[in-house]
């Protein structure tokens, strides 16, 4: 019985191995590994050998460090120039019978924006009258007493009359003399008062230098004082206006103003003469020159930014008040920063990393802080130090080894 039993065992492991063999013999074996890809990777970092480094296309280098300079960008508006703008108001109390400009118009220097209607021109213009009036009474007066004084002094010569007498004309003809000064003063007022309501007195002849050409006028001018394109116009015929009342703005857009407000940390980083560059919307790919020439004294109490004000050219008319603009105030101090190709970069982890290269082949993500991109270099404001050995090529390489226990696992 136990004979038997053993040589039925003997004959199931003779089966099983027959079983064995045949299965080995019908599944394809496993292919050779490559050895360009060949890699240990662990949780945390990736090992290659030296024939899967020289293959892998990963290339090592010192991290390197550059000076660099920062420009200072700001956003801004365009604004009319002050210097350039004038803002008409009514000298008067009265109407405006007629509006000659309207918004858009190219004006010139005096020229006529609006007429309006003032008692004050009346008086001024009986102010005026009457002064002359006066004034060509005194200048008989004085011809008289002129002509009293040299009759006198002849017929004192004659021994006609006394010294006394010939003294008291010499005293009439100096008062007359004094009082046509006078009047002469009053005329003068008079023709300024006129001048303060927008007349102006002009002259008709050189014999009678006082006589007004053209006293027919009963409506005062409003006149633009420089020349310019008119901005506002804030009355239309019929409105009542007083003194101090706005009637038109007239601005000359040959030059504007671009306003920035910068951090008050940049503050020393920008002055006036420094030149601007600016861009707008309108014209994306052309940039405008200016010159800073205001930075504000005060500090925004609310943002804590400061006010710094540009002029810019702009002969032909193509930049417009109240455009935005991006502004370039300038740069910054040069200053010297590490900084890794971006080849060199890789998202791990949701995490900015690039591979430290260590001793054997190792390669260990080490996490980053990145800053500002020049020349295709990145800037690194934290994690790494200059001389740092990373790899600066092939990085997505070693992501992808990196990655794989964790794409297996899942598997």
């Amino acid at each position: 019985m136990t004979l038997c039993n053993t040589a039925r065992s003997k004959c199931v492991l003779s089966l099983l191995g027959a079983t064995l063999v045949v299965s080995a013999c019908g599944r394809p074996s496993a292919p050779p590994a490559d050895p360009a890809v060949v890699a240990t990777a662990t949780v945390d970092s990736v090992v290659l050998d030296t024939a899967a480094l020289e293959n892998s296309g990963v290339v090592v280098d010192a991290v390197q460090t550059r000076t660099r300079t920062d420009q200072i960008v700001a956003p801004g508006l365009l604004a009319i120039d002050e210097t350039r703008t004038a803002r008409v108001g009514s000298l008067q109390e009265g109407q405006i019978i007629e509006s000659r400009a309207q918004i858009g118009d190219r004006v010139r220097v005096n020229q006529v924006l609006a007429t309006m209607h003032s008692h004050a021109l009346h008086d001024a213009w009986a102010g005026y009258r009457k002064a002359i009036a006066d004034h060509r009474r005194l200048e008989k007066e004085l011809a008289y007493a002129v002509s009293a004084h040299q009759r006198a002094e002849r017929l004192y010569a004659d021994k006609a009359i006394s010294l006394q007498d010939v003294q008291r004309a010499e005293v009439d003809r100096g008062s007359a003399s004094e009082t046509l000064a006078m009047g002469t003063a009053e005329v003068n007022r008079s023709i300024e008062e006129l001048e303060h309501v927008g007349v102006s007195v002009a002259t008709s002849t050189e014999d009678d230098p006082l006589n007004p050409a053209d006293e027919s006028t009963e409506q005062i001018p409003v006149r633009s004082p420089i020349g310019g394109v008119v901005l506002e116009r804030l009355v239309t015929p019929g409105t009542t206006v007083v003194p101090g009342t706005p009637l038109f703005v007239v601005s000359e857009l040959s030059r504007l103003w671009a306003i920035a407000e910068i951090d008050e940390s940049r503050l020393s980083q920008v002055r006036a003469g420094r030149t601007v560059d600016i861009q707008v919307a309108a014209y994306p790919n052309e940039h405008f020159v200016g010159t800073i020439t205001f930075i504000s004294d005060v500090v925004n109490p609310k943002t804590r930014r400061i006010t710094v004000r540009s002029t810019v050219p702009n002969a032909d008319l193509r930049l417009k008040p109240d455009m935005f603009a991006t502004m370039a105030l300038g740069e910054s101090e040069p200053r010297l920063m590490v900084v890794v190709p971006r080849a060199a970069v890789q998202t791990i982890a949701g995490h900015t990393s690039v591979f430290m290269a260590q001793a054997g082949g190792r390669f260990v993500p080490r996490q980053v802080d990145l800053g500002t991109e020049e020349g295709g270099l990145l800037e690194v404001k934290a994690g790494l130090a200059p001389g740092d050995r990373i790899a600066v090529a092939g990085s997505f390489v070693l992501k992808s080894e990196l990655l794989k226990p964790a794409a297996e696992g899942g598997n």
